[in-house]
């Protein structure tokens, strides 16, 4: 492992022994370094590393005021002439991670406005945001061809499952429960874009080919189950998880 793996680790012992100052430095550290030194920390960087934030932000109230300005400035620089999906990326996860996605949701309506281009480029990373704050008639405009869009997630999708079946791999089932869930979560908003727009038809033959473009018997299952049960891909997950350590 790298040094920015190492500082992510030592942000989190900081955290458990209430050193919270030195996490939060960590954090920050982390936050803005990490890609320069490991590109490959991207995914860790918008996720497992903000949930460890948010963790420290629950006993250190500092830790969230200054992942909060972390937000606004890089909100700032967007809207002041550094167009950048990557950064609307950041600024998106984050505000996911502070429960505050109805910041996203505005700082679209005024990409929307002043900068329609770079907003057709992050529809995809706002659509959570628009839907959450019922915004469906913005939502639906940046979705001109919803078909097509669930046709290219299946694609992904199958793609993605045929890689793994080529590896052989025994411990990615967690990987492809978790991007089940996240295929069947995305297809939902799609489909409930449509239907609060008054598209019945549309939002149904979206969810039917949500399905009929999957290659696999057992993918299809899946997501069918996940359609069926939101949740169950989850409780799958916790299940595998369970099994593992009940075999070591």
């Amino acid at each position: 492992m790298g040094q920015a793996h190492d500082i992510l680790e030592r942000a989190r012992k900081a955290r458990l022994e209430n050193r919270y100052e030195d996490a939060l430095r960590d954090h920050l550290w982390f936050h803005e370094n990490a890609l320069a030194v490991e590109p490959g920390m991207a995914g860790v960087r918008l996720s497992f590393a903000l949930r460890d934030w948010i963790y420290l932000a629950e006993q250190f109230p500092l830790a969230r005021r200054a992942l909060q300005g972390l937000r606004d400035r890089d909100t700032a620089r967007l809207l002041n002439g550094a167009e950048s999906r990557e950064l609307f990326r950041d600024i998106g996860a984050i505000n996911g991670a502070l429960g505050e996605e109805r910041a996203t949701h505005e700082l679209f309506v005024q990409m929307d406005i002043q900068m329609p281009a770079l907003a057709q480029q992050c529809a995809d990373l706002a659509l959570p945001a628009l839907v959450a704050a019922e915004d469906f008639a913005l939502a639906r405009r940046y979705l001109p061809e919803p078909l097509a869009r669930v046709q290219t997630l299946a694609a992904h999708l199958n793609a993605y499952t045929e890689q793994l079946a080529k590896s052989g791999s025994t411990s990615s089932a967690p990987a492809l429960l978790a991007t089940v869930l996240n295929y069947a979560k995305e297809v939902r908003m799609v489909a409930l874009v449509l239907a609060r727009q008054d598209e019945e038809d549309a939002a149904q033959q979206v969810m039917t080919a949500a399905l009929d473009e999957l290659q696999s018997p057992a993918l299809r299952d899946a997501v069918q189950r996940e359609f069926d049960t939101p949740g169950a891909t989850i409780a799958a997950m916790v299940a595998h998880a369970r099994g593992e350590q009940a075999g070591q």
